[in-house]
């Protein structure tokens, strides 16, 4: 990561000052441009954050820059189902695709692997980079960031920046939410630009926030003379457009208060950019994405509605309406319906209760279908039979996991593609920065990405179903030896071990199968003896 001196000659008209000039011009006319692109977007996510999730900061006044945390924003729900549901969805996802306490993908040699690829030895040594990288991922703040990121990525983007800890092998990762961050395309449908910011940054806190930022005199002196004055920092990581044919980034940090850099840096390599963005579906050459969550808003609505209606229905049911005699003695204002109560009116009038013209029976049978939907839309429901006191069988979990995988299809590669294989790149980019290891490319050539987490082997969990079809057809027709005939049990073991993701050493090799099966005969042949002396035929002659 290559390091260039910011602008510190105050003179514009220096070759120095007007490259940064230049610089920090067309820095912030793409800044613009992609503030643009999003800001298209930004009423759709404010009302899903207004139905969905009430606790987030909202778009607008993140743009306004007033500190909105902890705001009430709870008066359009009336049915927590969204609510609810999200967060649930983010964690099936974990669960799915990254186990936090399991393993989500394994380094193995691609065809093009120096040397010999099977080797005991570079499976021992892939397999101890697998496992440092998974380690690094549970010690660091992996975990809660990507159930943070996997929210985001419910409405349609993830955002996460991944940074070196403070010690050796630490990790940081960072979930940035659609609030702070703005998006440019890049090489067709990538994501090449990114544009973070900060608008409530006070001065004083500047150089502790910013230690490798080299300040200018009138920073300084606005630091000095008024240390609590709030500054926008914009922060853009942008694709080097002069190495078109490398992973080329460059990072220039602005501060739009004073309108002039304060550093800039090159990201040169495979994993040195730090930001990784995952889209969950998108149209075109869009660059922001549209997730389940947007797709639902309808039924969500509907059901907020729905019960709202039910709610004022209720309370006309409860409170009532009346109607009263005007005879200048019952004064209605003045009157609260209560137990106890006696209500004075003149002689003769009468106070009577209004009869509501119409019923709302009906709700019940909208609020259980849209609810359905919602659950349905953000997969919350495949796991879960309703009313049932025994638990789903083995079978039955594999069937609706099949189920997910192939809703999920799509869904699984762009995962695949736009954030596990970044972020394996990313982190041995670290990890080489930090001298833990020493391995070749991992571009599918040289080392692959192998994933082994429940929702990414979605082929492998069909491939283990049409076997087992297969194997049942045989036995069916032919009879169970004929099957045993026709398979080769030490391939046919092998093959379903690499489906199910079981390592190849826990199984016997062929001289281990056959010892076993030689010291099976010798004790079943002890055990004979010891039950009725030697076995018939082999003794003495019969009496």
């Amino acid at each position: 990561m290559a390091q260039i001196e910011p602008r510190t000659d105050p003179n514009p008209s220096s070759p120095q000052g007007a490259q940064q000039s230049s610089l920090y011009e067309s820095t912030m006319k793409m800044f613009k441009e992609a503030k643009k692109r999003r800001d298209n977007w930004v009423s759709t996510w404010d009302e899903i954050n207004d139905y969905v999730l009430p606790g987030r900061e909202g778009f607008f006044d993140s743009n306004t820059g007033s500190e909105s945390f902890g705001n009430k924003r709870t008066d359009l729900i009336y049915d927590e189902t969204a609510v609810v549901g999200v967060p649930r969805f983010a964690s099936r996802l974990q669960l799915g695709f990254f186990p936090p306490n399991g393993r989500a993908f394994r380094l193995m040699p691609g065809p093009e692997y120096p040397g010999n690829m099977r080797s005991q030895r570079v499976m021992a040594e892939l397999d101890n980079a697998t496992d440092l990288i998974h380690e690094g991922l549970r010690n660091s703040n992996f975990n809660s960031e990507l159930h943070e990121g996997l929210q985001d990525l419910g409405i349609g983007t993830m955002n996460m920046i991944c940074e070196p800890g403070r010690f050796v092998g630490d990790l940081k990762f960072t979930a940035v939410p659609a609030t702070h961050v703005a998006l440019l395309p890049s090489k067709g449908d990538e994501v090449g630009c990114w544009f973070h910011w900060r608008n409530d940054l006070r001065l004083r806190d500047l150089q502790q926030t910013y230690p490798h930022f080299k300040l200018s005199p009138q920073i300084l002196e606005d630091i000095n003379r008024n240390p609590d004055k709030k500054m926008k920092i914009i922060e853009a990581t942008m694709v080097d457009q002069s190495k078109p044919f490398e992973d080329a980034f460059i990072k220039v940090c602005i501060s739009e208060t004073h309108k002039e850099i304060l550093y800039t840096t090159e990201y040169i390599g495979s994993g040195s950019n730090p930001w990784i963005s995952t889209r969950w579906s998108k149209s075109g050459f869009e660059v922001w994405g549209r997730g389940p969550i947007l797709q639902a808003m309808p039924a969500i609505k509907t059901l907020n509605l729905t019960v709202k209606l039910i709610l004022e229905n209720a309370e006309m049911a409860i409170a009532g309406a009346y109607m009263y005699d005007d005879d200048g003695v019952f004064n209605p204002e003045n009157i609260i319906l209560q137990p106890g109560t006696f209500v004075p009116r003149a002689a003769g009038s009468k106070i009577e209760p209004l009869q509501s013209p119409s019923r709302f029976d009906v709700a019940q049978l909208v609020l259980e279908e849209q609810r359905r939907n919602v659950r349905k839309a953000l997969f919350i429901d495949e796991l879960e039979r309703e009313g049932a006191k025994t638990p789903l069988s083995a079978t039955e979990v594999s069937q609706r996991l099949a189920e997910v995988a192939r809703d999920m299809g799509a869904v699984a590669g762009r995962m695949q593609r736009e954030f596990l294989q970044p972020l394996v790149n990313r982190i041995v980019y670290i990890y080489k920065e930090m001298g833990l290891l020493e391995l070749p490319r991992i571009d599918g050539r040289e080392i692959r990405i192998v994933p082994v987490s429940p929702l990414l082997r979605a082929q492998d969990q069909q491939d283990v179903s049409d076997f087992m079809r297969f194997s049942e057809s045989i036995m069916a027709s032919f009879g169970p030896q004929m099957a045993m005939m026709l398979l080769n049990r030490e391939r046919t073991v092998k093959w379903l071990a690499s489906k199910f993701g079981i390592d190849e050493d826990l199984l016997n090799s062929q001289e281990e199968l056959q010892a076993e099966v030689e010291q099976a005969a010798n004790v079943m042949q002890q055990m004979q003896g010891a039950e009725g002396g030697q076995p018939p035929g082999q003794g003495g002659p019969m009496q």
